[in-house]
C-alpha cells in the first residue's frame, strides 16, 4: 500500500480538485485548494516550522469528499487532511476551538454548547416508544437538539408502520468530529465504549436519522474498534422501503423542490430523488455535483465568515430557483437556517423526514 506522501506526491495538478472545493468557491482563493493542501504534508510530517496560514489551509477543510470523489488516480486527500490534522494536534498546533469540542464530546457527551441532560427534551406524549427492544433509534446531536421535529416525526412515521422502538438512555455524540480531527485514539475509545453500551441493550437494529452517525457507527466504527453485533440503519432509507413495500401510503404532492444533498451519502443520492417522486414532486437541481453546506469538520466554529459564504452558495441557488430545499441532514438544515438568520435571508426548508410525515400523517 502506499503511503500518504507518496500519495501527495503523485499528483498531476489536473485542478479537478480546485473546481470542486467549496472553500476555494466560496472564498475564490486558491491558497486553501485541496492541492495546496498535499503540498504541506512533507513540512508537517517533517515538523517544521509553518505559518499561521497554513494551519488555517489545513483547517479550512469539510472534509466533504467533493475532491476524493474528481481525483483521477485517486490520491485520498480527505485522508491526508485527516493525518496532517492528527499531527498538528500532537504538536499542539490545532486551533483552540477545535481542542475545545473534542473535550466536550469525551467529557459531555455532545459537540457544542448543548446540555446533554436535555437530550430527550424532544420526546412529546403522543409518540410511541417501549422500555425494551431489539430496534432502538439514537437522534443524534442536531436532530435531538437543534430540530427536535426530525426526532419527533421519525418515531410518529415508525409508529404508523407498527415500529415501537426504544431510545438509548445513554445516547452520546457519535465522534465524527474527532474523526475529522485526527484524534483517532479518542474516537476509536469511544468507539469501543459506545459499541459495547448498544450492544449490552440487545439492540439487532439502530435507526439513525443523521448520515454523520450513519457513516460513523456503521462504517467508521468497525474501521476504528470492530463490526458491531447490531445493523445502523438510515431513517430516510428505512422509510423509502417503507413507501416501496406500501406500508407508508403517502398522499401525492405536486411541484418541484431541490434536494440539499448529503457529503457522507455521496454513492447514495439517488436514493433520495426516488423517496421524492414517490411523494409526488420533481427535483431541480441546484448544481451539477454537490455543494457542501460548508459546516462540518470544524470550519463552523474555526472560521464562521468561510462557512456562511459556503452555506451562501446553495441558499442563493435555490432562491434564485424560487424552490423549497428538502434536506436530509440535520447539520445541514441547522448551518443554512441559521446562515440566514444571520444574513437576513429567507429560504423555505424542511428535512425529508418531515416532509414525508406530511404526505403520509
Amino acid at each position: 500500500m502506499m503511503s500518504l506522501q507518496k500519495y501527495a506526491d503523485s499528483c498531476i495538478n489536473c485542478r479537478k480538485c480546485i473546481d470542486v472545493c467549496p472553500i476555494v468557491i466560496a472564498t475564490e482563493n486558491e491558497n486553501f485548494s485541496p492541492q495546496s493542501k498535499l503540498r504541506l504534508l512533507s513540512r508537517i510530517e517533517a515538523n517544521e516550522s509553518i505559518s499561521e496560514e497554513d494551519i488555517d489551509n489545513v483547517y479550512l477543510s469539510t472534509r466533504c469528499g467533493a475532491c476524493d470523489a474528481v481525483c483521477p488516480i485517486n490520491i485520498p486527500i480527505t485522508s491526508i487532511i485527516q493525518r496532517e490534522r492528527q499531527l498538528l494536534s500532537e504538536q499542539g498546533l490545532e486551533p483552540q476551538r477545535t481542542g475545545q469540542i473534542v473535550q466536550n464530546i469525551l467529557e459531555r457527551n455532545v459537540p457544542g454548547h448543548m446540555d446533554d441532560s436535555n437530550r430527550f427534551d424532544w420526546v412529546s406524549d403522543d409518540l410511541e416508544l417501549s422500555e425494551k427492544s431489539d430496534v432502538a433509534y439514537m437522534g443524534g446531536c442536531w436532530a435531538s437538539f437543534a430540530h427536535p421535529e426530525i426526532a419527533r416525526d421519525t418515531i410518529r412515521l415508525l409508529n404508523a408502520a407498527g415500529v415501537k422502538p426504544m431510545l438509548l438512555a445513554e445516547e452520546k455524540c457519535c465522534g465524527l468530529f474527532l474523526i475529522d480531527n485526527g484524534h483517532l485514539d479518542d474516537a476509536a475509545l469511544h468507539a469501543e465504549k459506545y459499541v459495547t453500551y448498544i450492544e449490552s441493550l440487545g439492540v439487532t437494529k439502530l435507526i439513525v436519522s443523521c448520515p454523520g452517525c450513519y457513516e460513523v457507527l456503521g462504517k467508521q466504527y468497525p474501521l476504528l474498534f470492530r463490526k458491531s453485533s447490531f445493523e445502523v440503519i438510515l431513517s430516510s432509507f428505512l422509510f423509502k422501503e417503507m413507501i416501496d413495500k406500501g406500508i407508508l401510503v403517502p398522499k401525492k404532492g405536486e411541484g418541484k423542490v431541490a434536494l440539499r444533498d448529503a457529503c457522507p451519502l455521496r454513492e447514495d443520492w439517488e436514493i433520495f430523488r426516488d423517496i421524492i417522486f414517490s411523494l409526488g414532486f420533481d427535483t431541480d437541481e441546484l448544481f451539477e455535483t454537490n455543494m457542501c453546506c460548508g459546516a462540518p469538520a470544524g470550519v463552523k466554529p474555526n472560521y464562521p465568515e468561510v462557512s456562511k459564504k459556503v452555506a451562501m452558495l446553495t441558499i442563493e441557488k435555490a432562491k434564485k430557483k424560487n424552490v423549497k430545499l428538502i434536506s436530509y441532514c440535520p447539520f445541514c438544515l441547522y448551518h443554512l437556517e441559521g446562515t440566514c438568520k444571520e444574513c437576513g435571508e429567507t429560504l423555505d426548508m424542511q428535512d425529508i423526514t418531515s416532509l414525508i410525515a406530511e404526505r403520509v400523517l
